[in-house]
């Protein structure tokens, strides 16, 4: 099944990653940040504040925690409490889609496709909550995109949405009409598009990481790699790629660019320091094949 494929695995967690916060949709989602994208430091912060005492907002940034740290089942139990007390419908929803596209790179094989389709669901409830939510517009649209189509993708569907992206925020706009065109074996257009999606604002650094996944799939892995180097010289919110995935997929371009001694320490730093199982697998993963 073509789920199975790495290459596929990879389009729907570069799915996950890739998705930041719009100025249109600042709710929960943009009121707070983790020093060092410490996710551990953040989750026990609020873990010694009883239950019945926490905030919505602590239990949000509870949930953000444990999806962050792996944690799926805790970070669906909080998701699930905040969207039953009807906080931030729109934001929830978004996280709950987040949590179920995380779930696809663990369940069996016969729960992927199934699995992916809650996410899908969760952002189409998001934008019913909330029609101007960027990020839950961008999700469904990246996900028409991404998947096959035995499992939901559809091309045209995806094209649909982009005057509704435009109306809201013309960077995201200009990134889902980039991967649309990828898609379409339009390589050229395709760069031209990311690389108008660049923004000086709080997304440049998902649009510069989303350029720098695109000359990855084309193979263009020193620009991959030199793309990824940048995001170093950017402050890194809770939204943003943790430290630990741009330092995987720089040593995963730098690996395929045969600048091995690089690469590899690179991986080892991710291995050692990630916070998230999920990256440190993957990063043995990679180590184990030099």
């Amino acid at each position: 099944m073509i789920l199975q494929n790495n290459k596929a695995l990879l389009c729907f967690f570069s799915l996950l990653i890739g998705f930041t916060l719009a100025p249109v949709s600042a709710s929960t989602l943009s009121s707070f940040s983790v020093p060092n994208s410490d996710f551990t430091a953040l989750a026990n912060r609020i873990n010694v504040i009883e239950p019945s005492r926490r905030t919505f907002d602590q239990t949000f940034q509870l949930a953000v925690a444990n999806w962050r740290l792996g944690q799926l089942k805790t970070a669906q139990t909080l998701t699930n409490q905040l969207i039953k007390a009807d906080f931030e419908l729109g934001d929830s929803l978004y996280l709950k889609g987040l949590i179920h596209l995380t779930e696809v790179r663990e369940v069996n094989v016969f729960k992927k496709i199934g699995t992916a389709k809650k996410a899908l669901k969760a952002w189409e409830q998001a934008i019913q909550a909330d029609p101007n939510h960027i990020l839950a517009l961008f999700a469904v649209t990246a996900f028409y995109v991404n998947a096959p189509s035995f499992a939901g993708g559809d091309l045209d569907a995806a094209k649909a949405r982009l005057p509704q992206i435009l109306a809201l925020d013309p960077h995201y706009h200009q990134l889902a009409a980039g991967l649309i065109a990828e898609k379409q074996d339009q390589p050229e257009r395709a760069e031209q598009l990311l690389r108008e999606a660049l923004t000086d604002g709080p997304d440049q650094v998902i649009m510069l990481f989303q350029l720098g996944q695109f000359y990855y799939r084309a193979e263009n892995y020193d620009r991959a790699a030199e793309r990824f180097e940048k995001l170093q010289d950017f402050p890194l919110h809770w939204h943003h790629p943790v430290p630990s995935m741009i330092d995987l997929m720089r040593g995963m371009a730098l690996k395929k660019d045969r600048k091995s001694h690089a690469s590899r320490t690179l991986l080892e730093t991710v291995r050692e320091r990630a916070q998230n199982p999920g990256l440190k697998a993957w990063a043995e993963k990679e180590l184990a094949a030099f």
